[in-house]
């Protein structure tokens, strides 16, 4: 008898000791990061980007332009690039684009989208969704969605919302 309560108490001090070891392993697992606040900016991209007068199928274009606030005031600047992967109308081309946003603090916000791009000033505004795939700084590692509205040709107000 004093051996099976002895055996007992063997199985019952190693299951406590397991019990005890794996909550400590997931107790040392790092906290997630909270994802960043929604964010909202206007980008436009009137002051130095070239669109092609004819676009063509296979082409591209980049560009890049300052990041405002609500206020109009600079908060950063954004560089994009464009692929050209469809032709809807003479003046609607379906770009597969890249856009970075660097900050005034130096943090980065990286989007990407597949939308089509409109040159006739009467179908705006109009709207297409992008994904977030990171950055740096507050944006390291942050996933998300931004919705995109066309105001005019070149100006985009964006409204990004993190998971």
């Amino acid at each position: 008898m004093h051996r099976l309560a002895m055996g007992r108490r063997l199985a019952s001090a190693v299951a406590t000791a397991s019990l005890v070891g794996a909550l400590g392993v997931a107790g040392a697992v790092p906290a997630l990061a909270a994802a960043p606040a929604p964010l909202s900016f206007t980008i436009d991209y009137t002051k130095n980007t070239s669109i092609p007068q004819t676009p063509h199928l296979g082409g591209g274009f980049a560009g890049n332009g300052p990041v405002l606030d609500a206020s109009g005031k600079q908060i950063g600047r954004t560089f994009d690039t464009c692929g050209i992967d469809g032709i809807e109308s003479p003046s609607k081309m379906d770009a597969d684009c890249g856009a970075y946003v660097i900050f005034n603090n130096g943090d980065e916000l990286n989007l990407s989208t597949q939308a089509v791009i409109d040159a006739n000033p009467f179908d705006y505004p109009y709207t297409f969704k992008a994904v977030v795939e990171g950055g740096t700084g507050a944006y390291d590692g942050a996933q998300g969605e931004a919705k995109v509205t066309a105001e005019r040709p070149g100006v985009y107000k964006v409204d990004v919302h993190f998971k």
